[in-house]
């Protein structure tokens, strides 16, 4: 059994007539977030996030899988892809210009009056079909009503609730898994004396404040002094008097200096079992999530320790009642110390994406990095050029090594100003030192190219 089988099976569908509605809705955190509760000031937690991301879900998709996009893709972008033996499934798309809309999700809702489309109604009606989100929240249970495609997730009361950090945090007290001396607060008073308890620790260095469903990089703040800590307390209490409400969805725990951060994802089934254990390092920047490095650099022996807490955390997952693809944010401090759950993500995660990619295409003895790279731009960039900067180093199945394309929308995908582009890729070597050459080519063809003006992000 390959491990897309594996999979749709740990989701209680039957891999030999399965088919799959694969909904990249990579904004679902957003729709997490309670209303109720006090946000840290000026860090609402809300994060754009182009739909255009959304096309990562062709790299799950097998031929008779549908997936749900907000345009076409580009066709020279999917003859590319062809090209390695990747086989197009269908696709929906309502709106070319669908990207500009806040939800993936609720633009699909509203692209028919009642029911699911013409073309979706023919791909379910002709196999057993089920809908696979990156993630579930109240609206892909409606549109999985509303389509009368079933939902293969856990609901999203439960979904919502293992996403929480608060979660993650009083889970790994529960199961005496190690992590940074902390504390939960779901009230301002809570938050003052979680405080109190742990403000000797600012001798020895900051604390850091994580709202619960706070999300790329968005929703921290790092506490290194009490006149900091109080001056927040004071907003705080400000913004809960105008909101008429003192609840709040926060952590506050000692900051930890690392040497490495560490993406772990494993596959989780209904009768709880753990499979499918994936360890990458991460790439993160001020707590955003920029790429993974493969293979990873854990010792043996930390290894091993991680596959064992994996089993631990998965067994207690299963019985709040959560099956399917599991994320865990980890890291090792510079003393050594494996912290094995910072959080847990219960849904696809970026690296989910690339995990076909990893196996079906790096060779054994190979290297890849992960990597996005932002720009702006002043005009569309065509796949087409795109495709003939990189040529010289393009993947090819027969040197087994060079750059793949992982995603092409989100280059041309609008974001609030108009002129921003991201291009994910996933860079394969035969060591660490030339994927970070190739990281260098793309950089420099990139900023090269003639009439379209991209300047990279560094």
């Amino acid at each position: 059994m390959n491990n897309r089988e594996t999979w749709i099976q740990a989701l209680g569908i039957d891999p030999h007539i399965g088919r799959i509605a694969w909904l990249g809705n990579f904004e679902v955190e957003q729709d997490w977030r309670r209303k109720d509760v006090i946000s840290l000031p000026g860090m609402s937690g809300s994060v754009h996030i182009p739909l255009a991301l959304s096309e990562l879900a062709l790299l799950l998709a097998a031929p008779e899988d549908l997936v749900l996009l907000p345009s076409k893709p580009d066709e020279a972008y999917l003859a590319y892809l062809t090209s390695f033996g990747w086989k197009c499934p269908t696709i929906y798309a309502p709106d070319p210009k669908a990207d500009q809309a806040e939800s993936l999700t609720c633009m699909l809702l509203a692209a028919t009056s009642s029911g699911a489309p013409v073309e979706v109604r023919s791909w379910a009606e002709a196999g057993e079909s089920f809908l696979v989100p990156h993630g579930t929240s109240v609206w892909e249970e409606a549109l999985a009503v509303d389509w009368e495609l079933p939902l293969a997730s856990p609901s999203s009361a439960i979904a919502q609730k293992v996403n929480s950090k608060l979660f993650s945090r009083e889970l790994c007290e529960e199961l005496a898994i190690p992590q940074a001396e902390g504390r939960t607060a779901r009230t301002l008073d809570e938050l003052e004396q979680a405080y109190a308890e742990l403000a000797p620790l600012l001798e020895g260095g900051p604390l850091v404040l994580k709202e619960g469903m706070g999300v790329s990089g968005k929703g921290m703040l790092r506490i290194d002094s009490p006149d900091r800590f109080e001056q927040l307390l004071r907003k705080l209490r400000s913004a809960a008097h105008k909101q008429g409400t003192v609840y709040t969805d926060f952590v506050l725990e000692r900051w930890i200096d690392k040497e490495q951060d560490l993406n772990v994802q494993f596959l989780l089934d209904r009768n709880g079992r753990v499979q499918q254990v994936t360890i990458l390092n991460a790439i993160v920047q001020n707590g955003t999530h920029l790429g993974h490095i493969y293979p990873h650099k854990l010792t043996a022996h930390a290894e091993e320790l991680m596959r064992q807490y994996v089993e631990q955390l998965g067994q207690a997952l299963h019985t709040h009642g959560y099956y399917g693809m599991v994320g865990l944010d980890a890291m090792v401090g510079v003393d050594g110390t494996l912290y094995p759950c910072i959080e847990i993500n219960a849904r696809l995660n970026m690296s989910t994406y690339h995990t076909r990619l990893l196996q079906e295409w790096v060779p054994q003895g190979k290297h890849a990095l992960i990597r996005p790279f932002s720009f702006s731009k002043q005009a569309p960039l065509p796949f087409t050029h795109l495709q003939q900067a990189l040529q010289a180093r393009l993947y090819t199945a027969a040197a087994g090594k060079g750059i793949v394309i992982c995603a092409y929308a989100p280059v041309n995908g609008r974001d609030p100003s108009g002129r921003r582009g991201k291009l994910y890729t996933m860079l394969i070597g035969d060591s660490d030192e030339e994927c970070l050459q190739l990281e260098q080519f793309c950089r420099s063809q990139l900023e090269q190219m003639n009439g379209i003006g991209l300047k990279v992000d560094a």
